[in-house]
């Protein structure tokens, strides 16, 4: 990992967090910035989970109280969480959302504590990205998929899920994606937001947009490669 002071100069240097060789599993994937403080941000990587600091990047600490492993004999270890992609509310920023490998977490207190909010009999579980509210801390969406080791759409039926009460409750939208042999998984940057807009592309080269936060969708496309980011330019 690399900061700079954003000049014309374009120097940068490694922070502590950095290592001398770039493999994809354990990479940072999610970085989360504190809009009050360019200092205080967070980090989350794939083999360890979010790592915050408060200093620029200097020193580091975990953030994954809370947060469970069904994988290995301890499921509450401090490290070795599998986050798939963190997120936070810009208008309530102490609001944080994490699609993890062992379901969905969210953090109403700047990531001091996660509790676990996924709804498996609801397919709201196994995942890679998650969005958060631009206003309401408390308003996520996710975009299921079946287990690790079925990378599928569950029930090979495509839906988005959306909370708007801290996890406390879903609520599942399928009115215009595919309810029949759908194999798409989205990954981690692929699902974004923008006010009322979502937009996601997935695996199989399928994007598609809703303007009505999530509840009905359309096709933009199906003959594309792999999705593997959206962003809202």
């Amino acid at each position: 990992m690399f900061a700079g002071d954003a000049t014309s100069e374009n120097q940068w240097h490694g922070t502590p967090a950095s290592i001398d060789y770039g493999v994809f599993e354990p990479g940072i994937h999610s970085i989360v910035m504190d809009p009050d403080n360019s200092d205080h941000f967070y980090v989350a990587v794939s083999t360890a989970g979010v790592i915050e600091t408060n200093d620029g990047g200097q020193s580091w600490h975990s953030s994954n109280r809370g947060m469970l492993m069904d994988y290995l004999p301890n499921p509450e270890s401090e490290w070795g969480h599998d986050a798939h992609f963190v997120t936070r509310c810009p208008g309530q920023p102490n609001h944080l959302w994490q699609q993890n490998h062992c379901g969905v977490f969210y953090s109403d207190d700047s990531a001091q504590s996660w509790r676990k909010v996924s709804v498996p009999d609801a397919g709201v579980h196994f995942g890679f990205p998650i969005a958060a509210d631009a206003n309401d801390g408390r308003t996520a969406w996710v975009v299921p998929a079946r287990a690790d080791s079925e990378r599928m759409a569950i029930g090979g039926g495509l839906f988005v899920a959306r909370t708007t009460d801290g996890g406390q409750s879903w609520q599942s939208f399928r009115n215009g994606l595919p309810q029949q042999n759908a194999y798409d998984i989205v990954l981690r940057h692929g699902l974004d937001i923008a006010g009322d807009t979502l937009c996601f592309g997935s695996s199989t080269g399928n994007v598609y947009l809703s303007e009505d936060r999530g509840e009905t969708w359309q096709c933009l496309g199906s003959n594309f490669p792999p999705v593997y980011s959206v962003r809202f330019g």
